[in-house]
């Protein structure tokens, strides 16, 4: 699929990342398999775990290649495995670990694991669009938070995401096991990338971070290793560009009026 700058590939990870110009990317998503034996249509996730390990740092090597400078990367994974990669990676900056809560109702002896890490590295400083970054104040009623306001000021948000993921009565699920919901990824594409730039993914799954960033005006180049799920993906991204012309084009006639 090459198209409305969108370039995706049915291709393994490590094959793809190679090809790709350095500095390039503005921002690179990662939602990886994690390695804990989840069946996907074809991908075995059963690796020994040095091997896995190893090949997490040698995507993460790759993207700190094709990051242009003040770039960010944004790695998802589960908290024991996110530790071990924050404390190793030592090519990039390590810029904010963000809890992500998604209240899944996973199995787990003692605990069910309810957690996840999103792991924001930079190349650099990194480039921040502070408005994605912020949210409600808890009292608005307070008259000092009131005089905020009226400011037009607002707080930062939180170091941890409480959003539920994307389950099967979901309006934007597809036919993938582990969709992350559109809201946190858009969330990482406005507050770290601008309108144009070039936004990346190499674990691609049913097509999250394609769609945000056709929504929001960037460009997106990345791969997915599984035929059924790149056909998966290139609906979804087709529907979100048509939907997106549609309004272009609504909105064009209303200003011919």
């Amino acid at each position: 699929m090459q198209d409305h700058g969108i370039n995706l590939e049915n291709a393994d990870c490590m094959t793809w990342l190679t090809s790709q110009k350095e500095e390039s990317f503005q921002l690179i998503i990662l939602d990886p398999p994690y390695n804990v034996g989840y069946k996907y249509n074809q991908y075995q996730d059963t690796k020994p775990q040095h091997q896995y390990l190893i090949e997490q740092f040698l995507v993460l090597s790759h993207c700190q290649r094709l990051l242009k400078p003040g770039g960010s990367v944004f790695y998802l994974n589960y908290p024991e495995t996110a530790a071990r990669i924050w404390a190793e990676v030592d090519f990039l900056d390590r810029f904010e670990w963000i809890n992500w809560t998604p209240h899944a109702h996973v199995r787990g002896t003692p605990l069910r694991k309810a957690s996840r890490a999103w792991l924001w590295f930079s190349k650099g400083k990194p480039l921040i669009n502070q408005e994605a970054f912020q949210t409600e104040y808890r009292n608005p009623t307070d008259h000092r938070i009131k005089k905020r306001i009226e400011a037009g000021l607002k707080p930062a948000s939180y170091d941890w995401i409480d959003l539920e993921p994307v389950k099967n009565t979901s309006k934007q699920k597809r036919k993938h096991p582990c969709q992350v919901p559109e809201e946190m990824v858009e969330r990482f594409i406005l507050g770290t990338s601008n309108p144009g730039d070039l936004v990346g993914d190499c674990f691609l799954g049913s097509g999250t971070t394609a769609i945000c960033a056709v929504r929001h005006g960037r460009s997106f180049a990345g791969c997915e290793i599984d035929p059924l799920y790149v056909q998966v993906a290139e609906t979804a991204i087709q529907a979100e560009i048509n939907a997106k012309n549609l309004a272009q084009s609504l909105n064009e006639h209303d200003v011919k009026k």
